[in-house]
């Protein structure tokens, strides 16, 4: 840059900046003096050696070419002192005498005082940091290896980003020798490559210094992970994938993959090197259904060096962690480069899923064990789970392991196949799934629900045995699998003693296996069982026994249920099957066996309810106390569809969890002007379809996805869209659609977070959440009514609480509560003071009772709220008392 150049620059930074003091009454803000003084810095430091004397002559004249105001002048010391520091830096970088500690010092006070980069060169000051920027690099190019690795090392730090970066580390990386240890280590905690504009630029670089350490004995099993998976998740062209055959091949940083690393290193000799060709083999075909025969070839022989069952016992070590949270946390880019944000843990590694894909295909290259479809079982469900903002952890992973479950012919994995089809709610991997229970029912001659039915494990139930001095019992409490200890004088004990745990560790490893099994299959039960309710399904006397009443497993929740043989009515009580009046039944052999509906039975409901209570019966869902939805005159009038629950305000994301849980299909609306189908429940055994209109309300800013929906029409047609009158539905299928609706517009609804009490965005949605919350009570909320009308007098509090028609009121020693049935949200009487109880605060402990159903967690809710609040004396949470 020549001297001209540089009072062209100096004149256009005073001129520029004393045209702001002008506009502001000769004065300068405090961003208007820092900017001042950095340029000035900036050019004076940067000025051509022997120039900045007679620059700073004519700049300290009173009389000279530079007019400046009087905050100019103010700041002017402080600029040229920065200004000469700045040039004595430039110098030490130019010349030959300063040592390296100098020129490292140098190095960074120049990346770190580098003017902002200049895209067009309009202004002499422009022009002026276009050419400070090449000659800085120019510098910098021509440093000592040292310095360029420090000033490396600083400037290639994930999440940093900014205009130039790239520009200097393509600089100090042009005069070669430079150490990647250090980069390598800051990159093994990233998802990938590919987080700032200058990431890119390091393909070669990054992939040079992996060769390097792994030559050198050094390998960094983390930045290698984040090599492999940038060739996967970011596309980027000319990256090797010689990477795919280095030790390590699973990538570290998950619980299966840490352990198979360590169990291959702990290996020596030939044993090792067959493991690594093993592992080096499985990721091949990684993107196809299932292997090819080729493939298979190959691994036999590779299977064959391993050994099938150390090869069976090791992976059947792995499997159980697969899907569990990372061990080593990562970040990527969020939206764009500079934006970083944590890996959500339960993320399953695409490099390892490829890996794990070849893995589990060997293994049904092998007998398969009951431990191993377990581990599949859970695999697939793991995998299939959604994480919230990313989707399912993993599909494909779930997609292949429900494929081998599908190949295996042993007994447990159509167990295991029974069981994810009532848990899983990720529509493409439920396909797969139900695609395989038919083909195992059309291979046996019977249906699908047979297939189910049939397929339900026992467990070994009742499962009862010694491990060394202590006895243990699985005992079934609800849909809760527990597992009770007893020491050797016959004493209930937490756990069994340490010694029990040292000698019977892989005992113990099983049985706790076989708890979580029994527990998982327990829900999947429940709910399959509980979806029935509409569907037209019916047994012979004899299947009726065999796969419910009398099965080891089934009959914990059979025996609760209430049930139609040939139309008569009958529940286990006691030691037989009963009529509501408490009539032995025995069925006929021929008889008809169906789930008992109370709209069937309408007037036998309060006889049942109290036959659940004569024999302390908890039912697993609800049935004797079940909500009834029955067609209204202005349904009637409406003729084919509801308006019963529109006009409703819900959160989209926890309405999509409950659509799902409920077997609705359903695509999450954006607001981006596309088409996405509407709710809908599909109703084979009737030939019908139920569809819930919803539109969206509001979005969330940051990804276009509705936050809140408003609902409207519920209707049922034939086919896809053929409207049918709602006096042709079943009345049983009325009753429990309507009731799924209501269950989604009362749990998801804005009316139904305490959150929301006031109102939202901009208070508008403050009368729905009123009325929500202290309104009318839905049916659902009539029942809890109901039930708690029977419960309050048995607990000490009952002299502090009345049951009026939509409340609780509880007269503590400081207020007079009122708690809604329906929302469990509190008002302070008597001016209806709101007061914002979430349930983790109500810790009041709630008392042992027999309840007739499971499955309301708002009743042991407000349970707990009115114990708290009638001992209102003794809170202590300072968020409570604040209110009181």
């Amino acid at each position: 840059m020549d001297p001209h150049d540089v009072e062209l620059a100096l004149r256009d930074v005073v001129d520029t900046v004393r045209g702001w003091c002008e506009l502001s009454d000769n004065t300068l803000n405090e961003h208007g003096r820092r900017d001042f003084v950095s340029r000035m810095t900036t050019v004076l430091g940067w000025a051509p050696a022997g120039t900045l004397p007679a620059l700073l002559a004519a700049l300290t004249d009173p009389h000279g070419p530079y007019q400046l105001a009087a905050p100019q002048v103010e700041l002017l010391p402080e600029a040229i002192r920065e200004g000469e520091l700045l040039a004595a830096t430039v110098a030490d970088l130019d010349g030959r005498d300063a040592d390296h500690h100098r020129r490292r010092a140098a190095a960074m006070t120049v990346v770190e005082t580098l003017p902002m980069l200049a895209y067009q060169a309009k202004t002499p000051w422009d022009r002026a940091r276009r050419d400070i920027w090449a000659r800085a690099a120019q510098l910098l190019a021509a440093q000592p290896a040292p310095v360029r690795q420090t000033v490396f090392d600083a400037l290639t730090v994930p999440g940093e980003d900014s205009d130039g970066r790239g520009t200097l580390i393509s600089a100090v990386r042009s005069g070669g020798g430079l150490d990647g240890a250090v980069w390598l280590d800051r990159l093994g905690g990233q998802a990938w490559l590919g987080f700032g504009y200058w990431s890119t630029q390091l393909k070669r670089f990054t992939w040079e210094s992996i060769q390097a350490e792994a030559s050198a004995g050094r390998v960094n099993p983390a930045a290698l992970a984040t090599w492999r998976r940038t060739r996967i998740e970011r596309s980027l062209r000319d990256m090797s994938d010689e990477a795919d055959r280095m030790w390590p091949i699973p990538n570290v940083g998950e619980l299966w993959a840490d352990r198979a690393v360590a169990d291959v290193e702990a290996m020596t000799g030939d044993r090792r090197a067959a493991w690594q060709a093993l592992l080096a083999h499985c990721s091949v075909e990684a993107d196809k259904a299932k292997p090819s025969a080729g493939w298979r070839k190959q691994a036999r022989s590779l299977l064959d060096a391993v050994g099938g069952d150390e090869f069976t016992a090791r992976l059947d070590d792995w499997l159980p962690l697969v899907g569990q949270a990372r061990t080593w946390p990562l970040r990527m880019t969020k939206c764009c480069p500079g934006h970083l944000a944590d890996v959500p843990p339960r993320m399953i590694d695409r490099y390892n899923v490829g890996l794990l894909w070849g893995l589990i295909w060997l293994r049904t290259m092998l007998p398969s064990s009951e431990e191993t479809l377990r581990s599949l079982g859970q695999i697939a469900e793991r995998a299939a789970s959604k994480i919230p903002g990313h989707g399912p952890a993993s599909p494909k992973l779930a997609n292949v392991a429900v494929a081998a479950l599908i190949e295996s012919d042993h007994p447990a994995a159509l167990a295991q196949l029974a069981r994810l089809a009532s848990r899983l709610t990720y529509k493409s991997t439920l396909r797969i799934v139900e695609k395989g229970l038919t083909q195992h029912a059309e291979a046996l001659g019977v249906s699908r629900e047979d297939v189910e039915e049939m397929a339900l494990p026992g467990f070994g139930l009742p499962l009862a045995d010694k491990l060394g001095d202590c006895s243990y019992e699985l005992e079934v409490r609800g849909v809760d699998a527990v597992l009770v200890w007893r020491n050797a004088d016959g004493k209930v004990v937490k756990a069994p003693p340490a010694q029990v745990r040292k000698e019977h560790g892989d005992e113990l490893k099983e049985l706790k296996s076989t708890v979580t099994d029994v527990g998982a299959t327990l829900i999947a039960t429940r709910d399959r069982l509980e979806g029935l309710l509409r569907r037209d399904r019916a047994w012979t006397v004899e299947q009726w026994r065999e796969r419910f009443l009398d099965h080891p497993l089934a009959r914990t929740l059979a025996r609760r249920l209430i049930w139609t043989v040939d139309g008569v009515a009958c529940c286990w009580g006691g030691d037989a099957l009963r009529t509501v009046d408490d009539r032995v039944v025995e069925p006929a052999s021929d008889a008809t066996v169906r789930l008992w509906h109370p709209v069937d039975d309408r007037a036998a409901v309060q006889a049942w309810r109290g036959f659940l209570g004569r024999h302390t019966i908890t039912q697993p869902f609800k049935q004797a106390h079940r909500e009834q939805y029955l067609l209204t005159d202005a349904e009637r009038t409406t003729g084919t569809y509801s308006n019963r629950f529109a006009a409703h305000i819900v959160r989209q994301h926890r309405l999509n969890a409950l659509l799902s849980r409920r077997g609705w299909s359903y695509v999450q609306h954006r607001n981006d002007g596309a088409s996405y189908d509407l709710p809908w429940l599909a109703l084979p055994d009737w030939g019908l379809r139920a569809q819930l209109n919803v539109a969206g309300i509001a979005d969330r800013n940051d990804d276009a996805v509705f936050d809140t929906m408003g609902t409207d029409q519920l209707w049922f047609a034939r086919g896809e869209r053929t409207p049918v009158p709602l006096e042709e539905v079943p009345a049983v299928v009325l009753s429990e659609v309507m009731r799924d609706v209501d269950l989604f517009v009362a749990a998801a609804g804005v009316g139904n977070d305490p959150n929301w009490y006031d109102g939202g965005p901009e208070g508008r949605y403050r009368d729905y959440w009123s009325q929500s919350s202290f309104g009318d009570l839905t049916p659902t909320a009539r029942t809890r009514r109901e039930v708690l009308a029977e419960l309050i007098p048995r607990l000490a509090i009952a002299d502090r609480c009345t049951v009026t028609d939509r409340f609780i009121e509880v007269r503590g020693h400081l207020h007079t509560y009122r708690i809604h049935c329906g929302s469990g949200n509190i008002l302070i009487a008597p001016d209806d003071r709101y007061l914002c109880i979430v349930p983790a605060s109500a810790k009041a402990k709630e008392p042992e009772m027999f309840l007739p159903f499971e499955g309301d967690s708002r009743l042991g809710e407000i349970i707990s709220k009115a114990l708290l609040l009638a001992a209102d004396k003794k809170i202590k949470d300072p968020v409570i008392l604040h209110q009181l």
